[in-house]
């Protein structure tokens, strides 16, 4: 039964008082009338009169009505239930996805006390509040265990959740950690592994690495890493196909145990544009799964190389180990030219600048670069020829002011005093294009490894639609001052780096740290970025990735501009997506400053076209084609053993116990021997504050006009 409670700021006794001289009052008021009337309604009127002064000092007394209900909820426990591709696998202790549905059936028939939620996870979680083997469906294309464990408590969960069980192979495809998770619950994870620890015969393709863009004409090296359990002295041929075209083929001799072996591959790109590849691996007898023996990846294959200008305001050791890290880029074909100091050069390449595709400019402009050249940089610079700059100690910062326009950064002040920096890269650039080093170990972490260089005293100010790559590091404080900026704007793109001394990185790098190395990906890196010119169309409608899950929508999105590069707001984008027969059409949405977004629902395995139509009122503004692919991932049979070291850490740091599937039947009196997995008593409370209700103010104007309404009728005054 609900509780009832009623509170007043004023003393009871006030209130009593209150009461009585309302009584009072209304009472001396009605003792005499005139004209005299009848002793009925002389005590109507006398009551509704003391009823509306009491309510009315009543309010005055800000009255609370509160209204408390008590229930008792029992105990919950979730349930968490691998529903992942692995799950489905047959190892040699039989059928998983059987083992788990009459473990999980008859644990829960002996009388599990508590309430049961069950969540079948495994990129997102779906809840139910009962459970058939049925709606395990085992067609996850990954395993986020961190994101199931830390949703058992979600906003939408039962508040009295005491306990959880995992049912799991173990084995994350996800880089978040669930041990941190599991414990930032604060309740007991219960968990059961299944699958077997034991070696199982297997050949899979564990990663291939290739070169993101290349050029046609080029070699394209690709490595593939194939593992390789309970086989010995069997061959197996790892394939590379474009479609149907076979284009280079190894066989490989398997050795006993769990082994790893890394084939070197290749192929010779013919055609430009955004190509998709696949490795194979022939099956064996008796193979665990040969969903993993196939991998696809995608390749943007350019014209020709890239024709680079490299121009100095002197030699100088910078000028030597920038070239030389060039040069070492097959796909950069480079020209130098170098000032002598007195207007001339030691090397003047040929032609126009507008015959390059990317300028590179070190210690530029320098005291004594002529007023001529500088506005023939300015001139190229200003017709989009994108650029990176490098400072150094001999820039003439008034002469610089002349191509300010075209970089990401204005001169706010300059001093020849020098000092030693580091650079400081955020974590927010680990994925940006120019920062992600791609060799060994990763780029991030080179970054953090590498010697100081010089930097002037210099203030900028970084231009709006600049970014900031890196900042400023003096021994271990870092500084809001940029190191190196990037900027794209209407096609336009640069680079600039505020330091000098970059021979640093390659010649006093820590040895085996890779930052002897980090010179020449970072150069090879940014006159990539700087060249490739996508970003100049005024259209641009792509997939959000190439390669999509089967359990994930396929998201679009969009940029459209006028010709001066302002976003249109108003523009009809539809995407029409098409495999074999099969149709699909996408409309997306306007989300603001020119940019589009949409998603398809899940669609089937496959490669699939796609083409895209811009309108603008009734003209046709772009039209645009594409390809992208959905499933195709073997992320799932990556790893297909039990993970029972991780599970069995999970549950001993939270509370929790480790089952095997044949030796659960403690885990009903484990559960029930929780000291917190009892009943518990929810108070609700609703309060209501009396003096802030209108019907209440309603209800004393009503008795007033009801006292007025009778005396009019009886004659008083």
């Amino acid at each position: 039964m609900p509780e009832f409670h009623f509170s007043l700021l004023l003393p009871v006794v006030l209130v009593l008082l209150a009461a009585c001289s309302a009584a009072a009052l209304s009472w001396f008021v009605y003792r005499v009338t005139v004209p005299p009337i009848a002793k009925p309604l002389k005590y109507i009127l006398a009551s509704l009169r003391t009823f509306g002064l009491f309510l009315t000092f009543l309010l005055l007394g800000e009255p609370l009505l509160s209204l408390v209900t008590r229930t008792v909820e029992p105990p919950v426990i979730t349930v968490l239930l691998d529903n992942s591709k692995s799950m489905a696998l047959n190892d040699p202790k039989g059928k998983r996805k059987q083992e788990v549905s009459s473990g999980v059936q008859s644990m829960f028939d002996k009388q599990v006390s508590g309430k049961r939620r069950y969540g079948l996870f495994a990129g997102d979680v779906r809840w139910s509040e009962s459970f058939s083997p049925d709606s395990l469906k085992l067609d996850g294309d990954m395993t986020d265990i961190a994101f199931a464990v830390k949703s058992v408590k979600d906003k939408e969960s039962p508040q009295n959740v005491q306990a959880a069980l995992l049912v799991s192979d173990g084995n994350s495809t996800v880089d978040s950690n669930p041990l941190y998770e599991a414990e930032e619950l604060g309740i007991p994870v219960f968990v059961v592994g299944v699958g077997d620890t034991s070696e199982l015969k297997d050949v899979l393709i564990r990663k291939t690495l290739t070169n993101d863009i290349t050029y046609i004409g080029n070699t394209v090296p690709v490595t593939v890493t194939i593992g390789s359990s309970g086989f010995e002295g069997q061959r197996v041929e790892l394939l590379l196909r474009d479609g149907s075209t076979v284009l280079d083929r190894k066989m490989v001799t398997l050795e006993k145990g769990i082994r790893d072996y890394e084939i070197p591959l290749s192929f010779v790109p013919a055609k430009e544009g955004l190509q998709k590849f696949t490795v194979e691996l022939s099956q064996l007898p008796d193979e665990l799964t040969e969903k993993n023996n196939r991998s696809s990846f995608f390749t943007k294959v350019l014209k020709s190389k890239m024709r680079v200008a490299l121009v100095a305001g002197g030699p100088g050791q910078d000028v030597a180990f920038i070239r030389r890290a060039l040069e070492s880029d097959k796909n950069i074909e480079i020209k130098a030219l170098v000032e002598r100091g007195n207007g001339q050069f030691y090397d003047r390449a040929s032609g126009s600048l507008e015959d390059f595709d990317c300028l590179v400019l070190v210690g530029f402009p320098s005291r004594t670069t002529s007023g001529g050249f500088i506005s023939t940089v300015a001139g190229a610079l200003n017709s989009g020829k994108p650029v990176l700059s490098i400072l150094s100690r001999g820039v003439d910062f008034g002469k610089l002011r002349v191509l300010e326009t075209a970089l990401p950064f204005t001169i706010m002040s300059s001093s020849a005093d020098e000092f030693q920096a580091f650079m400081a890269v955020p974590e927010a650039q680990r994925t940006n294009a120019i920062m992600k080093l791609t060799g060994k170990p990763e780029g991030f972490e080179r970054w953090a490894k590498l010697p100081p260089i010089f930097k002037t005293q210099l203030s900028v100010r970084t231009k709006p639609e600049s970014e900031v790559l890196a900042t400023t590091r003096i021994q271990n404080t870092v500084m809001s001052e940029p190191f190196l900026l990037s900027r794209s704007l209407n096609g336009k793109k640069s680079l600039a780096l505020l330091g000098y001394g970059v021979w640093r990185w390659k010649l006093l790098a820590d040895a085996g740290s890779g930052g002897e190395m980090v010179l020449d990906e970072f150069l090879s890196a940014s006159v990539r970025w700087l060249t490739t010119r996508e970003g100049e169309k005024q259209v641009r409608i792509q997939p959000a990735r190439q390669m999509f899950s089967t359990q994930e929508a396929v998201e679009f999105t969009g940029q459209v501009y006028d010709q001066s590069f302002q976003p249109i707001e108003n523009a009809q984008v539809n995407v029409i997506v098409q495999r074999g027969r099969q149709s699909n059409e996408l409309t997306l949405s306007p989300v603001g400053n020119g940019r589009y977004e949409g998603s398809l629902s899940i669609l089937e395995e496959g490669d699939y076209n796609y083409t895209a139509r811009v309108a603008v009122g009734n003209k046709l503004l772009a039209e645009q084609r594409g390809t992208f692919s959905v499933g195709g991932f073997n992320a799932e049979f990556l790893e297909t053993r039990l993970n029972r070291t991780l599970l069995q850490t999970l549950a001993t740091r939270t509370g929790g116990k480790y089952y095997e599937l044949a030796s659960m039947d403690s885990f009903p009196d484990d559960l029930r021997n929780l000291a917190n997995f009892q009943p518990r008593e929810l108070v609700h409370s609703r309060e209501m504050q009396l003096w802030n209700i209108a019907w209440i103010l309603g209800l004393i104007v009503s008795t007033f006009a009801a006292e007025w309404f009778l005396r009019k009728r009886s004659g008083m005054l």
